[in-house]
């Protein structure tokens, strides 16, 4: 493996689903590759991440934590299932202050949804002293446009207008207008920036915006020396818990 680049675990799905409280698959994959050195990224909507705080907090690994929205109404419509963004920023909060490189990502932004709130959230995840956002807006194909408009019907005719009328396809994508994609994310980062955090955007096509060496944040996982025997002590930590 080419121990140069890092593992990211993970981008289209999540680490810590309700059954890792009680498998701990994803503690264990953790543990075999930081205890070899191998650099990590994680990237989850899950508080739960912090009970791995023993490993991550020794290993070559950053955190990145999806903080949609600080409304928790309408965090339960848009991300069912997940903890609470309280609960989000409090771990944030926790990982940072061990030592932990930190991301917040902001993601999706949805007009209507929840860009009311961006600078709030901006600067809740700022204040729980993370080191990058990365911002996005959303991109929708049929499928997800149509779980959107199920979840926020009375948003739907506005949604329809600004994606399928307005918006502008990128590969198999709908993306907003790119207009206002620059709208939209130029408020996060004005507020990132003043509060002293790096920023990034991804898959925007905004590259001009990032302010960091990466837009996800990758570039934070540290790079810790390996022992003599070629592997980080990590065997003994314990199974600290979410306090």
């Amino acid at each position: 493996m080419d121990m140069g680049k890092h593992v990211s675990i993970s981008n289209s799905s999540d680490p810590y689903t309700p059954p890792e409280k009680e498998l701990g698959l994803t503690r264990e994959t953790l543990r075999l590759l930081l205890s070899h050195g191998i650099k990590v990224q994680l990237i989850t909507k899950s508080s739960l991440v912090v009970r791995d705080l023993d490993l991550i907090r020794r290993g070559n690994c950053a955190v990145s934590i999806t903080i949609t929205t600080a409304d928790r109404q309408i965090a339960a419509r848009l991300e069912p299932g997940a903890p609470p963004p309280e609960e989000r920023i409090r771990a944030l909060r926790l990982l940072s202050d061990a030592g932990v490189p930190t991301v917040a990502r902001i993601d999706p932004i949805i007009p209507g949804i929840n860009d009311e709130g961006l600078e709030q959230v901006a600067k809740l995840v700022c204040a729980a002293h993370v080191r990058h956002v990365v911002a996005s807006t959303c991109k929708v194909k049929v499928d997800s446009f149509n779980r959107l408009a199920q979840a926020f019907p009375s948003a739907e005719k506005n949604l329809r207008s600004l994606f399928w009328v307005e918006g502008e396809r990128v590969g198999r994508a709908i993306y907003l207008a790119r207009a206002l994609r620059r709208q939209l994310l130029g408020r996060v980062r004005d507020v990132v920036l003043a509060e002293g955090a790096t920023f990034g955007v991804c898959r925007e096509g905004l590259s001009e915006f990032g302010t960091a060496p990466t837009c996800d944040g990758s570039h934070l996982i540290p790079e810790r020396k390996l022992s003599s025997k070629g592997i980080l002590s990590l065997e003994n930590g314990g199974n600290r818990q979410f306090p």
